[in-house]
C-alpha cells in the first residue's frame, strides 16, 4: 500500500515514502433527523458526507531500507512542493493503492517540522475531498434534456486508448469524456477490477459515453 499524490492540473505525481500505520476516510450520506410534530423524531437522507481528514507522515532524511519508491531522501523538496499545491489551491487526486480510494482533494495549511535531531521531518496534511460543480451542474442539464457541449462531444464511436507511464484511468476519462469521474464506469466496461492499476502498454476502449 502506498499514498500517492497527483495534480490533476500538472499530472505531477509524489509518492510519499513511508505509508502511516492506519488510515480511514468517511463516505456515503449524513442522516438528517427532524423533530416531526406529533409523530417524534424522523430520519431523512442528508449530504453526501465530504472527505475531511488529517495524515501524518514521515520524511525520512534519507533514503533508507522500508522507505519506498524512488525516495531521493530529501525530505524538504517534498515540503516545497505540498505547500506549494496548498498556495496554489491545486486540486489533487488522493490515491491509495491497493484500495478503492482515488478521489480528489484540496489540500489545507502544511505543518511541518522534526522531532529528535535526526534530520527526519514530520508533516501533517488536511485533506478535504474537492466536489467539481461544473461537472453535476452539467449532469443535472442533461437530466433536463438539453444536452451540455461536454455530452455532445461525449457521443462518438469507441475509441482505444493505449496506456502510457503515468496514465490514469481518472485521467483517460477526464481526456474522453471531460470527466474523470467516470473512470469506474470505465474499469467496468474494461473489466479492470481495480481502477487504481493500470499498466504501460494495456488497451483500454473508450466507448461512447452512453454505454458506460
Amino acid at each position: 500500500m502506498q499514498f500517492c499524490f497527483r495534480s490533476v492540473k500538472t499530472d505531477l505525481a509524489l509518492n510519499m515514502p513511508v505509508t502511516p500505520g492506519e488510515f480511514a476516510v468517511e463516505a456515503g450520506r449524513s442522516v438528517t433527523v427532524l423533530d416531526m410534530a406529533q409523530t417524534g423524531e424522523a430520519a431523512f437522507p442528508g449530504l453526501s458526507a465530504l472527505f475531511n481528514e488529517q495524515f501524518e507522515f514521515l520524511l525520512p532524511s534519507e533514503a533508507r531500507n522500508y522507505t519506498q519508491g524512488d525516495y531521493s531522501g530529501d525530505p524538504y523538496a517534498m515540503v516545497d512542493t505540498l505547500v506549494g499545491w496548498s498556495e496554489a489551491g491545486e486540486v489533487l487526486r488522493l490515491i491509495i493503492t491497493d484500495t478503492p480510494v482515488n478521489f480528489p482533494v484540496l489540500l489545507g495549511p502544511v505543518r511541518y517540522g522534526e522531532q529528535d535531531g535526526t534530520g527526519d521531518v514530520y508533516v501533517t496534511l488536511t485533506l478535504r475531498r474537492y466536489r467539481d460543480l461544473a461537472a453535476e451542474t452539467a449532469g443535472i442539464t442533461a437530466e433536463t434534456g438539453n444536452n451540455s457541449r461536454s455530452e455532445v462531444r461525449a457521443a462518438q464511436a469507441e475509441r482505444t486508448h493505449t496506456v502510457v507511464k503515468g496514465d490514469t484511468l481518472w485521467g483517460i476519462a477526464r481526456k474522453q469524456y471531460g470527466n474523470g469521474a467516470l473512470c469506474w464506469k470505465l474499469a467496468s466496461y474494461n473489466g479492470i477490477k481495480n481502477a487504481n492499476l493500470i499498466y504501460p502498454g494495456q488497451k483500454v476502449r473508450c466507448p461512447d459515453k452512453s454505454k458506460l
